[in-house]
């Protein structure tokens, strides 16, 4: 992965289409390595935990990370917050089960039935639902029939809807006030055009993602990166927004992840570590 003395990758997981997004993310680590004075080449990865490894082995100056997976490598010195994205003006998600129209109604009808997740380090596709499940009283070791995780939350739509699964978990966007969805990875970007799922539940607040710096970058570089994000040039923005899909972003600190640290502690306390399990992946329809 090391390009040379002084270069380092900028990681993001490969749950974009890969095609599509890599001209944009290898213009977008162009001007950024003009900005800052450090070369940086686009690394798109196969796992959250590998973006994680090239992080804490310094091959990774920065990394788009899910909050749950950046919070392990915090606690562990690997690298350091730098900015969260701003969506919808929040800097808060939400994660939302969900089964196909004819589907079960409550969580006890999951019992047996087949799950899809987006990654085993993902906080809405994976790991929060899986605290919620553990919080209702439900023992995770051997509750689902099957499970396994797709690589992105538009694979796990697509393969409910295609009867591979029988229940999905992913994001979605909830209004504070009133509980309606205003967008998730079943609908359009402005919440319209709706494929047909039904949200069996929601739960959150979710910190949101975070970019991430690897302690080996310079001080520094560090500095000038953070002023790149809060500051962008409206190439950059654009970009950012076709790659991230934030609106702006924000200097972020621990207190950031402070919510879901206590969630995974207590889920601990109930002897329930979804976020260490091991699970297999199913291949995409023919």
């Amino acid at each position: 992965m090391m390009r040379g003395r002084g270069s380092f990758g900028f990681g993001l997981a490969r749950s974009l289409d890969f095609h599509a997004s890599l001209a944009a993310f290898t213009e977008l680590c162009d001007l950024l390595s003009r900005e800052v004075g450090t070369v940086f080449y686009p690394h798109h990865a196969l796992s959250y935990s590998e973006l994680a490894r090239g992080l804490e082995r310094g091959e990774l100056g920065l990394a788009w990370m899910p909050p749950v997976m950046a919070a392990e490598v915090e606690d562990r010195a690997g690298a350091s917050l730098v900015v969260t994205p701003v969506r919808r003006g929040s800097t808060l998600f939400h994660s939302a089960l969900i089964v196909r129209p004819s589907g079960p109604t409550t969580l006890e009808g999951l019992q047996g039935l087949r799950a899809g997740w987006v990654d085993r380090a993902s906080a809405a596709g994976h790991l929060v639902p899986k605290m919620h499940l553990a919080s209702a009283g439900h023992r995770l070791g051997g509750f689902f029939g099957n499970e396994a995780f797709l690589g992105s939350h538009i694979a796990v739509v697509d393969a409910l809807l295609s009867d591979r699964i029988d229940v999905g978990a992913t994001f979605c966007k909830v209004e504070t006030h009133s509980g309606r969805i205003l967008h998730a990875a079943w609908t359009a970007p402005d919440g319209g055009d709706p494929r047909p799922v039904r949200v069996l539940s929601t739960i959150g607040p979710i910190p949101n993602d975070v970019i991430m710096a690897g302690n080996r970058l310079p001080a520094e570089a560090r500095t000038r990166v953070l002023r790149w994000f809060l500051d962008p040039a409206p190439r950059v923005k654009e970009l950012l927004g076709q790659l991230v899909r934030a609106d702006a972003y924000r200097s972020v600190t621990p207190s950031h992840l402070e919510p879901l640290r206590k969630m995974m502690a207590a889920s601990a306390a109930r002897g329930e570590t979804p976020w260490r399990d091991r699970m297999t992946s199913i291949p995409p329809p023919a």
